[in-house]
């Protein structure tokens, strides 16, 4: 609750962390409801992707949250259980430190070929498999299969059932999403160790039946890659995946599943090259000030290596991996940051998938106290706000009006008066505290009228307003009286004050590395503690174009 309730991918401004001290004094009353229907529906998020399509999150409502995370955790035992049936997998949840940034992490996908080389031993041929929409197509009643079976759990589904105690978890889920059954949540991390519970069943059930024709196996999440001995072999694994996958009403994408051999790298090549390019040291002060025209030029090598790839393979990814280069080298204190800052500007307005690294680089150089083209990031705000609003493309729209924010630039009042025209909890929640902490001179115009909702979209947006006294309206629905519990105590669910702080500290990276989504593979490279950044640029010297 404290950690995982928002999606990763939103701004750090988005906190759950008073959710335990808010509670207090409520969950001995909210057990004795949690078999009752209560329905809810969760605050949807339209984030990026590399490629530059879309990907739906979602925030569940916090009541909704609550019975879930405490489901789980009451039954970790058998969460262990479960995920301890799988050989395959290299995804196995993490349960994170409360002083962390999320409650659980999952490792990265670039821990696939690490593990990948030693799994597949000597296989002449590997079955490359996807799950076709994993999270949207996970069956809410599969949760109790995985548990007890798939038999068992039909003879008796009742919710609060003695003998399948995973019914519950099963309900609770669908409480969440207005009662739906097929699809869970992408991006809080409860739905991680759900759709981990029974993807662990399946590959245990895939072993038990086709093991010996296995070699070795990898998967992480929804990506299987299994070693085998023959192309014959392949087909038969592959056969019984797809009807293993089927009971479960899970089903394969096509187009990206196929049998090659095992010398094809699982890592794509480009990848590689620009990791080896970019793979420099953390925490070394800012880039020096000898030879300023060199290494100029060295930076400018950097961008066009990495903007070029990301033309050439159709992915926002080498920008990432870029970005994340400039945080080891801490470029936000280099004095050649005008020029990486107006690089930057003209990135982001290409590459969307970029943008939360590009915020946070600026964001620290901003709590740094250092100059920075106030002007310019207002001007580029201005452009991506408006064309996200217009898009309903939330996570441009919010990583942009963050940035604003944090870095006291003034919004413009008529950008004020679109965002207020969102729909977007997330987007007018933010506009709530921004208000409330005197960061926007003008109190937006939300119409969140009487009573407030507390269990539809806007509940977000409705416990924040009353919450920091934006309203004053009652509360209606069946967690009204929960959510009059939470106004009262204050509970502080947008934080625009801490982020800053923390990365003012030194040696604090712009961009963290426990706060992440799947992709993470894009910018996750293996660190080399004794090259600092102007190593790092030297290599371009020496390496040509990609």
């Amino acid at each position: 609750m404290n950690l995982g309730l928002y999606p990763e991918t939103l701004p750090p401004c988005f906190v759950s962390k008073d959710a335990k001290r808010a509670f207090h004094g409520i969950t001995a009353d909210l057990d004795n409801k949690k078999y009752h229907e209560r329905k809810t529906e969760f605050v949807r998020y339209s984030g990026t992707k590399h490629d530059g399509s879309r990907r739906f999150f979602g925030t569940p409502n916090i009541i909704s949250y609550f019975h879930i995370s405490s489901f789980i955790w009451r039954n970790w035992p058998k969460f262990e259980e479960n995920y301890g049936l799988s050989t395959y997998s290299i995804g196995l949840p993490k349960i994170m430190n409360p002083t962390d940034e999320r409650a659980v992490k999952v490792p990265s996908l670039s821990e696939l070929s690490k593990r990948a080389s030693k799994n597949l031993k000597y296989a002449p041929f590997v079955l490359k498999a996807d799950i076709a929409q994993c999270f949207p197509s996970l069956y809410t009643h599969s949760i109790a299969w995985a548990a007890h079976g798939v038999e068992a759990s039909k003879g008796d589904t009742n919710k609060d059932s003695a003998v399948n105690s995973f019914n519950a978890l099963d309900f609770f889920i669908r409480n969440g999403q207005r009662g739906n059954t097929r699809g869970v949540l992408v991006g809080p991390d409860a739905y991680r160790l759900v759709a981990e519970f029974i993807l662990a069943r399946i590959d245990n059930d895939l072993e038990q039946k086709v093991g010996d024709l296995i070699v070795g196996a990898v998967r992480h999440v929804d990506d299987y890659y299994i070693g085998l001995r023959s192309e014959h072999d392949a087909q038969s694994v592959l056969s019984s995946l797809r009807e293993l996958l089927a009971t479960y009403e899970l089903n394969l994408n096509d187009q990206k599943t196929k049998i090659q051999s095992s010398l094809e790298p699982i890592n794509d090549l480009w990848a590689q090259r620009l990791r080896d390019h970019m793979n420099f040291g953390s925490g070394f002060g800012p880039l020096p000030m000898l030879r300023l025209p060199s290494l100029h030029a060295k930076l400018e090598r950097a961008i066009t290596e990495a903007v070029d790839t990301a033309q050439a393979v159709g992915s926002d990814s080498p920008i990432k991996i870029l970005f994340r280069a400039f945080d080891e080298s801490k470029i936000y204190q280099s004095p050649d940051w005008e020029f990486a800052e107006q690089n930057i500007q003209r990135i982001i307005l290409k590459h969307p998938h970029t943008i939360d690294y590009a915020c946070l680089l600026v964001a620290k150089r901003s709590a740094l106290d250092l100059q920075m083209d106030r002007e310019g990031w207002s001007a580029v705000a201005g452009i991506i706000v408006k064309r996200g609003l217009a898009l309903d493309h939330h996570h441009e729209v919010l990583w942009m009006t963050w940035l604003l924010l944090v870095c006291n630039i003034d919004l413009p009042f008529d950008m004020i008066a679109e965002l207020s025209k969102s729909r977007n909890a997330h987007i007018r929640a933010l506009l709530v505290q921004a208000f409330v902490d005197e960061k926007i001179g003008r109190k937006p115009k939300l119409a969140l009228g009487a009573p407030l909702s507390s269990v539809d979209s806007n509940w977000l947006v409705n416990l924040v307003a009353k919450s920091q006294g934006f309203s004053k309206a009652a509360f209606s629905g069946s967690n009204a009286e929960e959510f009059e519990h939470l106004a009262s105590r204050q509970i502080k669910l947008i934080d625009l004050k801490e982020h800053s702080s923390k990365v003012r500290e030194e040696g604090k990276r712009a961009i963290s590395r426990t706060r992440y989504g799947y992709d993470d593979d894009e910018d996750d490279f293996d660190q080399d503690p004794e090259m600092d950044a102007e190593d790092f640029l030297a290599q371009f010297d020496d390496h040509g174009a990609m």
